[in-house]
């Protein structure tokens, strides 16, 4: 079942620093997480149409999504990258007790082994040699990889109680020539994927993601379509940060995905600091748990924006963005290994 999808590619003219919470500055992540994205959208539309304009499309947007994006992965030239699923490949019980380590260590596949994956096609020893001999595949880290080098850049923080002055690392990523991070688009209209295209081509200056101060984050944009092949399943596997809906409607809630005997899912956690467009100052969020990309429920998972009260001057609510972007997945397999 080939679909045709609408992508994002974002090639780095400048290092790109993002960082995870809970594992320090010095650490940078591959992944530009769905939350992060929409968060910069919002700030560029509000730059472009109003803030009383954006306040009013959150409120709609909470209601009824008018976009779904994933979160941003890895791209070499023609070459993406998507998260490995959480669950079991198939693969020939020999073969996958010689390849099970190197696996472990793999934490995106290339398209093509990643339609494979999700459908449970067999992954002969040619296609695992090639998935866990692949640089790129693991990610990117001090080392030179497939999309880039990761580098350490030194910093000094001076203590405003004491004037002390301690050293730490930032990390980031300095991304190849014809390299960097792609997301899928999927507007509910042609009015809002103008828009939000609007948007991103004002964030190619602006920059995304941490350090923007500091010229980090600045890209330049390519709209693309990408056809996946997808398999027949009701079971779904995330490509984005999810937040399930809570309610007392059991149609609506969504605790139950959690119960499945083949829903597998991981965390991250999420927080940092709000800066809504022409706010003077920035506001901690609160800090919260996620499902991760990569994760598989048996159900299609939908999501919600979170609304928070605001302490910023002319600004009522703070919005954090959930909602889930999925594929079909293939789980009659059972665990991962």
């Amino acid at each position: 079942m080939p679909k045709n999808l609408k992508i994002i590619k974002l090639n780095f003219t400048s290092p790109l620093h993002l960082g995870e919470i809970g594992i320090g500055l010095e650490e940078s992540s591959l992944v530009l997480h769905s939350d992060t994205i929409f968060n910069a959208i919002c700030n560029a539309l509000a730059k472009l149409y109003g803030r009383e304009w954006v306040t009013d499309f959150l409120r709609k947007f909470k209601k009824e999504p008018s976009f779904r994006i994933s979160s941003g992965f890895p791209f070499a030239g023609q070459n993406l990258y998507f998260p490995k699923p959480m669950s079991r490949a198939n693969i020939n019980n020999d073969l996958l007790q010689d390849y099970s380590k190197k696996l472990k260590k793999t934490n995106y596949l290339r398209k093509d082994f990643f339609e494979k994956w999700i459908a449970e096609e067999e992954l002969l020893e040619k296609d695992l040699k090639e998935i866990t001999d692949n640089e790129a595949a693991k990610g990117c880290d001090e080392k030179d990889s497939g999309f880039g080098a990761g580098f350490l850049l030194p910093k000094v923080s001076i203590s405003r109680e004491s004037a002390e002055s301690s050293i730490y690392f930032l990390g980031s990523v300095r991304f190849k020539e014809d390299s960097g991070i792609w997301f899928i688009l999927d507007c509910s209209s042609k009015e809002y994927e103008n828009n939000v295209i609007s948007a991103l081509r004002l964030l190619q200056h602006d920059g995304i993601g941490g350090k923007r101060t500091w010229g980090y984050g600045s890209f330049s944009l390519k709209e693309e379509n990408l056809y996946l092949k997808l398999p027949d399943s009701d079971s779904h596997l995330l490509l984005s940060l999810f937040y399930p809906e809570e309610s007392d409607d059991p149609e609506l809630d969504e605790k139950h995905l959690f119960s499945g005997k083949n829903a597998r899912w991981g965390f991250s956690l999420r927080g940092g600091y709000a800066y809504p467009y022409g706010s003077r100052s920035s506001s901690q969020k609160a800090q919260r748990l996620f499902i991760k990309e990569g994760s598989i429920f048996e159900k299609k998972p939908e999501g919600r924006l979170i609304e928070d009260d605001s302490d910023l001057e002319g600004i009522e609510k703070l919005y954090h963005y959930g909602f889930a972007y999925s594929i079909p997945i293939s789980i009659s397999r059972g665990e991962k290994e």
